[in-house]
């Protein structure tokens, strides 16, 4: 493959097409394949004024003609020093584009889906390498940039496959959904633009008869940008789901750790704390010092906790979901003040000296406000008396357990 002569390339290229084998296909019209590399190929295409010129010489019809032009002239534009992602990309999104039109074409088979996951990997790793080494420069604030473009194209593929209703179930292209989504739901991530994802997610959703049985590799993918996209907007409960069956059927040590780094904080926030054999064999220590903190209701070491893995987890993209403890913090305190009181009435001034010695110099007012919210949010089951300024909390279930399943802080 690596020494894979042209003529060698045309003859497969055309026998996988006749055969409809979409793997075959995919792999020959693939970046990554080891045909992209073959010196003796490249070489035999130089000898050619251009790729259209040596489609026309070995006969091609349409579309072959111009899906091996598209691929063979990328192939040129990344091997011809100097080497330029931005015209690769352009020539990548032309070929989708093409191939969106031979995908509508086939009527009442599917095989093409196989080719089509091929061309969308290859896209969205081409305009990765546009973002990392030659982003766009461009006068027009509202010109797409790479990662957007490629969006683009992916979404007109996605539009094809959602609308194809009526083939049977074994031959629609809806099979292909999901791959797709996939696809822009990492472009979307990437770029921030997250609030794409929820027609996508409400479009697989909608496929009842489907979106069991999507490859479980798929399954997983989705499920854990699902739960990304429920963690950012606060719907822990979701996020939980998502992340735990994505843990659960994921298979290398490497994606679980990925998807502990995510599902760790979600079940802090709904007051389930991490083991250290949890943390140890994934190696995800940095959670320990903030999880302990937490159940202490420790404000300082909390912060020291936070500012001591800072790098590791904005790299993670937790760093302020993590900030946003700092309520669960306080109510873990306070509870340990109202038990130690022993009383209904906890006077403000005891709740102001109990975050001043756990770290946090506050105010009266300040410490009003804290109270005031975690009585809003369902934290503290009570009310504040402004004239004898004193905390008065139920005297049953005063501080209802965190996340209404597990009293793991309690």
């Amino acid at each position: 493959m690596a020494n894979m002569t042209l003529n060698s390339y045309v003859y497969q290229v055309q026998r996988a097409w006749e055969d409809c084998d979409g793997d075959r296909v995919g792999e020959l019209v693939s970046i990554r394949n080891a045909h992209s590399h073959s010196t003796r190929l490249l070489s035999s295409i130089y000898e050619y004024d251009d790729t259209e010129q040596l489609t026309t010489h070995y006969g091609f019809n349409w579309p072959l003609n111009e899906l091996v032009t598209y691929h063979l002239r990328v192939l040129t534009i990344l091997s011809t020093p100097p080497r330029s992602y931005t015209t690769a990309l352009s020539v990548q999104c032309q070929f989708a584009q093409s191939f969106c039109k031979v995908l509508q074409s086939q009527t009442h088979e599917n095989w093409g889906l196989k080719v089509m996951e091929q061309l969308c990997r290859d896209l969205r790793t081409i305009a990765l390498n546009v973002q990392k080494y030659e982003p766009m420069v461009t006068t027009d604030d509202h010109a797409p940039n790479g990662m957007e473009k490629a969006a683009d194209v992916i979404m007109g593929l996605f539009r094809v496959c959602a609308a194809d209703t009526r083939t049977q179930e074994g031959e629609t292209k809806r099979w292909g959904m999901l791959s797709l989504v996939n696809h822009l739901f990492i472009i979307y991530f990437r770029i921030n633009r997250l609030h794409l994802c929820k027609p996508l997610i409400r479009a697989i959703e909608q496929q009842t008869s489907l979106k069991d049985r999507f490859p479980r590799e798929q399954l997983v993918t989705y499920k854990y940008y699902v739960g990304k996209k429920a963690m950012f907007d606060s719907e822990f409960r979701v996020a939980e789901e998502c992340f735990e069956y994505a843990l659960k059927h994921s298979g290398s040590i490497k994606n679980k750790r990925k998807i502990l780094t995510y599902l760790i904080p979600v079940k802090m926030f709904l007051g389930i704390l991490p083991t250290s054999e949890c943390l140890i064999k994934y190696n995800l220590q940095q959670f320990e010092e903030v999880a302990e903190s937490l159940k202490e209701g420790n404000i300082k070491r909390f912060s020291n906790s936070l500012k001591a893995s800072e790098q590791a987890f904005i790299q993670d993209g937790v760093y302020l979901i993590l900030e946003k403890l700092q309520m669960l913090l306080y109510r873990n305190l306070f509870k340990k003040v109202w038990l130690i009181s022993g009383t209904h009435q906890v006077p403000i001034s005891t709740l102001e000296c109990a975050l001043k010695w756990s770290g946090y110099n506050c105010t009266q007012d300040e410490t009003h406000c804290i109270v005031a919210n975690l009585i809003y949010s369902g934290q503290i089951r009570g009310y504040v008396s402004h004239q004898h300024q004193v905390l008065v909390v139920a005297k049953t279930n005063a501080f209802p357990v965190v996340g209404a399943t597990s009293n793991t802080n309690d």
